[in-house]
């Protein structure tokens, strides 16, 4: 039996040997009843119960929040833990038998690190603060501030008001951007250390923007809220918005001129996975007007699927034609992103089921972008005579063209680098082995990403191109990226929004030439309807 690196965490994944999946195809049951003991500022130890296997459980993959921690031997029902001190994360386990069939997560554990020591003193003041003023855009940096134990990031405000963060301790500049027009503004920073002490406001600095937009994004405004996690979102012929609440399994409609939401349907046969189940991605199209098939990709009790249903009426009607299934579903890495490309086919981002071997296996549905034809048959073109258009990805959630008409893929990693590809028919982007360009990368036919992202500065989902920038919503990095398509590269990669409104899920055209960004700031990991906190923005942007 082989092994498959898994890079930046020292773990290798054994590889199914040859013949093992015809032999055995059934996964273990869940483990059970997690628990933590021995917590500490920098390790803790998870226990749980044995899974059940027909023939045997070969291994234990233990993560947090989706981030593969470490894999013990089937024989063992305990990890020791490395941590960070001050974190917050949702430790669960998977089981793993000798053919690679992986089963469905335990139960999460959430747990609350201890910082290392106590600290109540705060930062000192940042210094010398200053803003200047493009069009609608404000720059602001300061001096770094002190503090006994380390600055771990600043907040900046704008007119006593929150406008965004920054991340470290060497980052003494906000990009403040979608302001008014020939507008004052006033700015103060303030430090923070890992322990949550802040320091006093600086020195306020006033600023004035100009008179017109003159970056790349002009103007941000929320257009409505969310108490549930907006996933997938489309914009229809007439320029009304279709969204999927992703825990309440509903389709809504937004009139983006009014903020007006209507539910047009409840999605059937849908299951959460207590994480990032539920309904994914959806799609129209370019025949929507006479031909209207609403595809929907969502999880069930079994799998993630791709699905297809007539809007018809302003309501979703009929039952739901199934287009694909047997695309493996777990607590995370689900994929989930639908985009339908200039050659009318569907193309489909799935995840890896957390399970790294999946992503290289051509007969396994995981870790791949897929294409399909609108009624589900498999395009003559299709490289491998199955869905698979290309392979080797972990959990990809963005899709989108450029206007050549060249497939953009974004890409999660574990804990190194996030990646954007550009897809080519039936390329292999290497992992488990290769993470971004970490890792055992050399292999033959291997592709290489087109940008990274380090994951503290990424963990981005969806992306859109609008006039042949590509726009990158972040999650863990709370920022919105953009990339000039050059040729076959990405250059001049600019960030906005840092920190402004948080977690970025989405990111879609709008009608009129600007973006549709959806947040994901509360609860993003636990599958629960209606237990969140979220914006739809409507972005307006420049040159």
């Amino acid at each position: 039996m082989g092994t498959v690196a898994l890079v930046g965490l020292g773990v290798l994944l054994p590889s199914p040997a040859a013949g093992a999946l015809d032999a055995d195809t059934t996964p273990p049951t869940a483990p059970a009843d997690p628990r933590t003991s021995n917590l500490t500022c920098t390790g803790v130890v998870l226990s749980w119960s044995a899974s059940s296997d027909d023939v045997g459980v070969a291994f234990y993959d233990v993560y947090h929040d989706g981030q593969l921690m470490t894999s013990v031997p089937g024989t063992a029902l305990s990890a020791q833990l490395t941590v960070v001190p001050g974190a917050s994360w949702g430790l669960y386990v998977n089981a793993r038998d000798a053919a690679g069939n992986v089963s469905q997560a335990s139960p999460t554990v959430p747990v609350a690190v201890p910082q290392c020591q106590a600290d109540t003193q705060p930062p000192t003041t940042p210094t010398r603060v200053r803003a200047t003023a493009s069009g609608t855009t404000v720059t602001v940096r300061w001096t770094a501030a002190t503090d006994n134990v380390g600055v771990t990031g600043y907040e900046v405000l704008r007119d006593g008001a929150t406008a965004g963060s920054t991340a470290g301790a060497g980052s003494t500049s906000f990009t403040d951007s979608g302001l008014a027009a020939n507008t004052r503004y006033q700015y103060r920073v303030r430090a923070r250390d890992a322990q949550g002490n802040r320091s006093a406001p600086s020195a306020p600095i006033a600023v004035t923007t100009g008179a017109s937009c003159a970056t790349a994004l002009c103007s941000v405004t929320r257009v409505t809220t969310e108490t549930d996690l907006p996933w997938g979102l489309t914009t229809l012929p007439d320029g009304q918005v279709l969204y999927s609440r992703r825990d309440t399994y509903e389709i809504v409609r937004l009139d983006p001129a009014t903020g007006t939401k209507t539910v047009v349907g409840r999605m059937p046969n849908v299951a959460g996975t207590d994480g990032e189940g539920g309904v994914l991605g959806i799609a129209v199209a370019a025949d929507f007007a006479s031909d209207p098939w609403l595809y929907v990709m969502h999880t069930s009790s079994t799998d993630n699927r791709v699905v297809r249903i007539r809007y018809t009426g302003g309501v979703l009607t009929g039952t739901p034609e199934v287009l694909l299934t047997g695309i493996p579903r777990n607590k995370y890495h689900n994929g989930g992103r639908l985009r339908f490309g200039p050659d009318g086919k569907l193309y489909i981002s799935t995840g890896d089921g957390q399970n790294g071997a999946w992503a290289q296996d051509l007969g396994i549905l995981a870790g791949k972008v897929l294409r399909i034809n609108p009624d589900g048959s498999v395009p003559a073109d299709n490289p491998f005579g199955t869905p698979v258009w290309s392979y080797g990805h972990r959990n990809p959630q963005g899709l989108a063209f450029d206007s050549q008409g060249r497939l953009w893929e974004q890409e999660f990693g574990n804990s190194v680098m996030d990646e954007t590809n550009l897809i080519v028919r039936g390329g292999n982007y290497g992992w488990p082995a290769c993470e971004g360009t970490t890792g055992d990368c050399g292999q033959a036919g291997f592709i290489a990403p087109k940008h990274t992202y380090p994951v503290a500065e990424g963990s981005c989902s969806g992306i859109a191109v609008v006039r042949d920038g590509l726009y990158v919503a972040c999650e863990r990095g709370t920022r919105l990226y953009r990339a000039q398509i050059s040729g076959d590269s990405l250059t001049d990669v600019q960030q906005y929004l840092n920190g402004t409104y948080g977690r970025l899920r989405t990111v879609e055209p709008s009608a009129d030439g600007g973006l549709w960004l959806t947040t994901s700031n509360y609860g993003d990991k636990d599958s629960i309807p209606n237990n969140s906190n979220e914006s739809i923005l409507k972005v307006e942007l420049g040159r």
